[in-house]
This record gives C-alpha cells, sequence and structure tokens, in this order.
C-alpha cells in the first residue's frame, strides 16, 4: 500500500499547471469552484493510476524478460518530466481569465485537461516501478488491491490537502509569499523526478 500512496501523491503532486490553477481559483472564485476543481484534477490522476497498477502488475508478470528495458524506460520518462519541470515558466500572477464556467464547468474543465496530457500514463507507470510496487511484492492479483487503495489515499492527500488551502487560506496570504511558495514547486518536482530515475535504475535486477 505504501508504494501506492507513494505514487499517487507524487503523481498529483507534480500536476504542477493543476496546482497552479487550482491556487488562481481559490484567489478570485467561491469555495465550492475551489473543490470542484480540486476533484477535477484527483478524479483524472486517480484513474491513471488506477490503470497503471493492473498494467504494470501484467507487464511485470509476463514480460520479467524485458525487466531491465521497463526500467531504463521509466527511468527516461522519468528524466523527461524532470526536464520539462525545470524548463517549467514561473508563475508570476495569480490573474485568471474567467470563472464564469461553474462549479460544473470548472471540474469538467479541470477533468479533461489533466485526463487528456499524453505524459500521465507513462509516468503513472513509470512512479510505480521507481517506488518499487513489484520489486517488493510480487507481481500477483493479490496486490492490486492494496495498491489500488494506496493510489486512491496518495491522490486524495494532495489534493483534498491543497484545495483545503486554496479554498479556505489563500485570500489571506500576500500574494508575494504564495508565488513565492508556488515557485518552489517546480525545481522541487524536477529535483524529485531525477531522483527516481536514478532509483528506477538502482532497481534494476
Amino acid at each position: 500500500m505504501l508504494e501506492g500512496i507513494t505514487a499517487g501523491f507524487i503523481l498529483s503532486l507534480t500536476l504542477y499547471p493543476g496546482t497552479v490553477w487550482l491556487t488562481k481559483v481559490g484567489m478570485h472564485g467561491s469555495r465550492r469552484q475551489v473543490f470542484a476543481v480540486g476533484l477535477g484534477f484527483a478524479l483524472s490522476q486517480w484513474l491513471w493510476l488506477m490503470f497503471s497498477v493492473p498494467g504494470m502488475m501484467l507487464m511485470t508478470r509476463h514480460l520479467s524478460f524485458v525487466a531491465m528495458g521497463m526500467h531504463v524506460f521509466a527511468a527516461f520518462v522519468l528524466g523527461y518530466m524532470s526536464w520539462k519541470s525545470f524548463r517549467s515558466e514561473r508563475v508570476s500572477d495569480l490573474e485568471i481569465a474567467t470563472l464564469d464556467l461553474g462549479s460544473v464547468g470548472l471540474f469538467r474543465s479541470a477533468f479533461v485537461r489533466s485526463l487528456a496530457m499524453p505524459m500521465r500514463l507513462p509516468t503513472a507507470m513509470a512512479l510505480l516501478l521507481s517506488t518499487g510496487a513489484f520489486v517488493n511484492h510480487a507481481a500477483t492479483w493479490q496486490v492490486v488491491p492494496s495498491l489500488w487503495a494506496g493510489v486512491t489515499i496518495g491522490v486524495l492527500w494532495w489534493w483534498l490537502q491543497f484545495s483545503g488551502l486554496a479554498a479556505f487560506f489563500v485570500k489571506q496570504v500576500p500574494v508575494r509569499i504564495t508565488l513565492k511558495s508556488l515557485n518552489k514547486i517546480r525545481p522541487f518536482c524536477g529535483v524529485l523526478y531525477l531522483f527516481l530515475a536514478v532509483i528506477s535504475l538502482l532497481l534494476i535486477k
């Protein structure tokens, strides 16, 4: 379960554009809109991981002869995501174009945007490999429910926490401090992905 929690939390944490957008909605919108956006992002991350867990289990179980290749590919994906994190633009303001979609519209927009990101699936699978989900446990169907429970906890942990901060506290914090905090997430994600890329290579048997 711990590997699932870790993968779910990191996949959500590193959706940096989503975190920034959620903060902007918190600054200018209602609490209901904030939680709608947070739910949209959480649901999309959860679905990618729910699909990735049995997918990685089956690949690890039936394609063990290419285990080295899977770990190398995971390291490549995580290295690419690290590079993207370092290259992402700093947040310079918390303005938002419009909030006239309403809570349902914002939920749908957040969900679709996040779900449609092409790197979400390979990143989710790479995270499961790098956290040792099927190194510490046998690749069997019995492991899947505990990993599903773990990724659910991990995803909810990040998005409920950040939605609460955006809904109840962001308007009370000076903008410069909020911007400084958001811009610290970028390099942190880059370093974290790079670290996990190395771990993925070290887990090669």
